[in-house]
């Protein structure tokens, strides 16, 4: 899988061994990872055996981790969106239409919408709430550009990576 980290683009592939078990290799070589605990904003993984903390962000397509030393914007892409964007970085400039899907990162129910087909919307404004092991979790915005649809309603249990809205940009 291609990770983008703050701007870094990653090559990584990870096998999962077990429920919090995972077999990562980067860049030739291998490393066992191992989920020790997560909470609502704290994830704790054992990466051969060094333990390591951070909080996190749930975004739209990104999550942000945060350690006592810095802060690090990871997104996943798949292949499409890998075309896409190598597409993009080598079309000619102009400004053009593009739609994103926002995508559920967790399993869970939707218990609230904010917005609706139309709607405006900035880095940060809430869009939903996703209760997840029951927690609320607000879902923002992580971009700015139009709410041009939605495909869910509320009381709908989603899966990870279920699609929730449809955003159109510049």
């Amino acid at each position: 899988m291609k990770i983008i980290v703050n701007d870094l683009n990653i090559e990584l592939n990870l096998r999962k061994i077990a429920d919090d078990r995972f077999e990562a290799e980067f860049e030739g070589k291998k490393f066992e990872v191992n989920v020790l605990n997560i909470s609502n904003d704290k994830i704790t993984l054992s990466i051969d055996g060094k333990v390591f903390t951070f909080n996190f962000t749930l975004n739209s397509d990104s999550i942000v981790l945060t350690d006592s030393i810095s802060d690090y914007h990871c997104r996943v892409l798949d292949k499409y969106q890998t075309l896409i964007d190598s597409y993009r970085s080598t079309s000619s400039g102009e400004a053009t239409k593009r739609e994103k899907i926002l995508k559920s990162p967790m399993p869970g129910l939707i218990t609230k919408i904010f917005v609706k087909p139309g709607a405006k919307i900035k880095v940060g404004d809430k869009l939903l709430i996703l209760e997840a092991m029951k927690m609320e979790n607000e879902i923002r915005s992580d971009i700015e550009g139009v709410v041009e649809e939605i495909l869910v309603n509320e009381g709908i249990a989603v899966e990870k990576g279920a699609s929730l809205l449809k955003i159109s940009t510049n």
